[in-house]
C-alpha cells in the first residue's frame, strides 16, 4: 500500500493539515480557517472530514490502495501536563479554554479519516510529536541552507516557550528548552490587550503597525520588560514585585476597545521595543561566536518589525523565516516526522520553499462565475495576463487576484492578494476604507523584484514570505509613498522568476507602463475574515466591497469596461476563460 503522511495542527487554534507522500514530498498545506472562513478556527478539527475529503479528491490521489500515518503537532494533552496554568498575564480561565480545545484536537485525531473509510489500522498509526520540534522540522525543511541554528519562540510548547536546535547533517536537533511559564508569545498578547485588541482574533498585527506611530516612553519600556526575566537565553517570569510594578505601569497607558486607536500609539511602540530588548538576550545567547545562518520560528516569528533589525544587528550570515512559522505550520513538521519515523537513515527531505501549497480553484467554478457575470465584464486574458493586470493597477484600478495553489501561512504572496498601485498617496486609504474595511493605520507591503531590493530599501535582504520589514531608502519614499509606513519602513516580499514567474512577469509589464518595479499587495480579504478560499468567496468580496476587479485563473471580471489610457476603445470582452 502507498503511504500517506497526514500531518495536523493540534493546538485548539490555528488548525491545518498537511499532506506528505511516501517519497517525503510535502504536497499540500492549508490551514482550516481557509476552508471554514474562520479566522483562526478555535476550536475546528484540523481534518475537517469536507475539507480533507476535498483535499483528496483534488490531489487524486489512489485511495484504495493509500495506507495514512496521522501524526499531531503536540507529544501529549496539555491538560495532562504537570505544569499549572499561570494567570500572571492572561486571565487563567483562557489558558484552562485553550487546554481544553487541544484536549480535544489530541484525542480526536484521525477521526475523519474512519468516517470517509480510510481508518485501517487508524489507532496504530497516530503518531504524536514534541510542538517545538514540529516548529523546526516545518522551518528546516524550507530553509535556503543545510547548517544552522534554529530558534523557537512561541506562546508555550510542553514545558516552555523557546527552544534551541541546531540543524546540521540533514536534521535539527535541540541543544536546549527553556522550562517554566515566561513566554514572549504571551507577553505579546499580554500587550495586544492592554493596546484594546483582542489577541484571540490575532490582531498583534495591528500593535505592530500602530507602534508606528508612537514614541517609546523610556520608563514605560524598562517596566514593560521588567515582567519576564531572561537567563542564558531561557525566559522566565520575574518576580511578584516586578511583575506588579510593570502591570501598574501598563495599566496608566492601556486603552479601552471603544476609546481612539491613537491613544495607545505610544503604549504600542514602548512594547514592541520591550521585546524586540528581550527578544535580543534570547537571540543572543543562542549565537556561536563565528557568523552563522540563524532560522526564527514559532509563533513570535511573525514580528516581522523584529525580525528586520536581526541581520544588520547580529553576527548572522543568512536569516530564515518560513512561510508559516505559528502553530499552523506544525503540520508540516508533524507529516514529516511521521514520514522519518519510517525512515530513520534519511535526512530530513529539503522542500523548494515554495509557499504554494493549497488548494486551487476549480475551473468549474470559475466558469460558473464568468457564465453568471451577469452586468459584470469579463475578458479573458489568456497568454497575457500578467500585462493586463499592470494595466489597470497603472490606471489606477484595484484587483483581486486568485490564481494557482493558495499560500500556505498567515500572508497573501500574489495567489490570493488584492494588488494597486503603490505611487498615489491616497492608494492605502482608498484600500482601507472601501476595500479592506479596517483601520486607516494599517500599512500595506511592497512586492519587489529580488534583484532590485537594494535600490529600494536599506539593510536589504531576501523576504519572499514578508518575514522582514525594513528601511525605505529616503529617495525612494516619495515613489511608493502608498507602502511606505509611518516610521519610513516596508514589510517588503521579494519576488524572482523562478520563484514565481507570473508576479516576476507583472512586476516588469507594471514598470514598464509606471517607471516604478513595485506593486502593493495585501491579502485578497476583508477585516476580520480569513483569506478567501473559494470561487464565490472571491466574487462575494468584488461584490461587497470597492474592487474594481477579479482575476479567476486567466478569467479577468470587472465592474466597468476598462478603457486602455489614449485608446479611446474599451478591451472588455466576454470569451470564454
Amino acid at each position: 500500500m502507498t503511504a500517506y503522511y497526514l500531518g495536523l495542527s493540534t493546538s485548539g487554534h490555528d488548525p491545518a493539515l498537511a499532506i506528505v507522500d511516501e517519497e517525503g514530498r510535502l504536497v499540500f498545506a492549508e490551514a482550516t480557517e481557509r476552508f471554514l472562513q474562520d479566522k483562526r478556527g478555535w476550536g475546528a478539527a484540523p481534518d475537517h472530514v469536507h475539507h480533507l475529503s476535498a483535499v483528496l479528491r483534488a490531489l487524486n490521489l489512489d485511495l484504495p490502495s493509500a495506507r495514512f500515518v496521522v501524526a499531531t503537532s503536540w507529544s501529549q494533552i496539555k491538560a495532562d501536563l504537570d505544569v499549572s496554568v499561570s494567570e500572571v498575564l492572561l486571565p487563567a480561565a483562557e489558558g484552562h479554554w485553550i487546554r481544553g480545545l487541544q484536549a480535544r484536537a489530541q484525542r480526536d485525531a484521525g477521526v475523519s479519516l474512519l468516517q470517509m473509510g480510510l481508518g485501517g489500522q487508524m489507532e496504530a498509526d497516530i503518531r504524536r510529536y514534541d510542538h517545538h520540534l514540529c516548529h523546526a522540522v516545518a522551518a528546516c525543511h524550507s530553509a535556503p541552507f543545510s547548517e544552522g541554528l534554529c530558534l523557537v519562540m512561541d506562546g508555550e510548547g510542553e514545558v516552555g516557550a523557546a527552544s534551541l536546535y541546531r540543524l546540521k547533517e540533514g536534521w535539527p536537533r535541540r541543544l536546549w528548552r527553556s522550562w517554566g511559564p515566561g513566554s514572549l508569545g504571551t507577553y505579546y498578547a499580554w500587550l495586544t490587550g492592554l493596546c484594546g485588541f483582542d489577541w484571540k482574533a490575532g490582531e498583534e498585527w495591528k500593535v505592530m503597525g500602530l507602534a508606528a506611530f508612537g514614541t517609546p516612553d523610556s520608563e514605560l519600556v524598562r517596566a514593560l520588560g521588567d515582567v519576564m526575566t531572561i537567563e542564558a537565553g531561557r525566559i522566565r517570569l520575574s518576580g511578584e514585585a516586578m511583575i506588579a510594578a510593570a502591570k501598574d505601569a501598563a495599566a496608566r497607558h492601556a486603552r479601552q476597545p471603544s476609546q481612539p486607536v491613537m491613544l495607545a500609539a505610544d503604549l504600542a511602540a514602548s512594547g514592541q521595543l520591550a521585546y524586540a530588548r528581550m527578544a535580543d538576550q534570547v537571540v543572543a545567547a543562542c549565537l556561536d561566536a563565528q557568523p552563522g545562518n540563524l532560522i526564527l520560528t514559532g509563533g513570535c516569528a511573525l514580528n516581522s518589525a523584529y525580525n528586520g533589525t536581526v541581520l544588520r544587528r547580529f553576527p548572522v550570515r543568512a536569516l530564515h523565516v518560513p512561510c508559516a512559522p505559528g502553530d499552523d505550520g506544525n503540520a508540516v513538521g508533524a507529516a514529516l516526522l511521521a514520514w522519518h519515523q519510517d525512515h530513520p537513515d534519511a535526512a530530513l527531505p529539503r522542500g523548494d520553499g515554495s509557499p504554494f501549497l493549497g488548494t486551487r480553484p476549480a475551473g468549474a467554478k470559475i466558469a460558473a462565475a464568468v457564465a453568471n457575470a451577469g452586468p459584470l465584464h469579463v475578458h479573458g486574458t489568456t497568454g497575457f495576463t500578467a500585462e493586463a493586470i499592470a494595466e489597470r493597477l497603472a490606471a489606477g484600478r484595484i484587483i483581486g487576484v486568485m490564481r494557482g495553489a493558495a499560500e500556505f501561512g498567515p500572508r497573501a504572496l500574489g495567489h490570493r492578494s488584492i494588488l494597486a498601485d503603490p505611487r498615489p498617496k491616497d492608494m492605502a486609504d482608498r484600500l482601507n476604507i472601501r476595500v479592506k474595511g479596517r483601520e486607516p493605520y494599517r500599512p500595506f507591503a511592497p512586492v519587489v523584484p529580488l534583484d532590485r531590493m537594494g535600490d529600494w530599501f536599506e539593510h536589504a535582504q531576501p523576504s519572499p514570505y514578508m518575514s522582514f520589514t525594513l528601511p525605505w531608502k529616503a529617495s525612494a519614499r516619495p515613489r511608493v509613498p502608498a507602502v511606505v509606513h509611518q516610521d519610513g519602513t516596508g514589510r517588503l516580499q521579494t519576488v524572482d522568476a523562478s520563484s514565481d514567474p507570473w508576479m516576476s512577469d507583472l512586476l516588469q509589464a507594471f514598470e514598464r507602463k509606471s517607471g516604478v518595479p513595485i506593486v502593493l499587495n495585501t491579502s485578497f480579504n476583508v477585516m476580520g475574515k480569513p483569506i478567501v478560499h473559494t470561487v464565490e468567496d472571491a466574487m462575494a468580496v468584488l461584490m461587497t466591497t470597492g474592487l474594481d476587479g477579479v482575476l479567476l485563473g486567466d478569467a479577468l471580471v470587472e465592474k466597468a469596461p476598462f478603457i486602455v489610457p489614449g485608446d479611446g476603445a474599451g478591451t472588455d470582452a466576454h470569451p470564454s476563460p
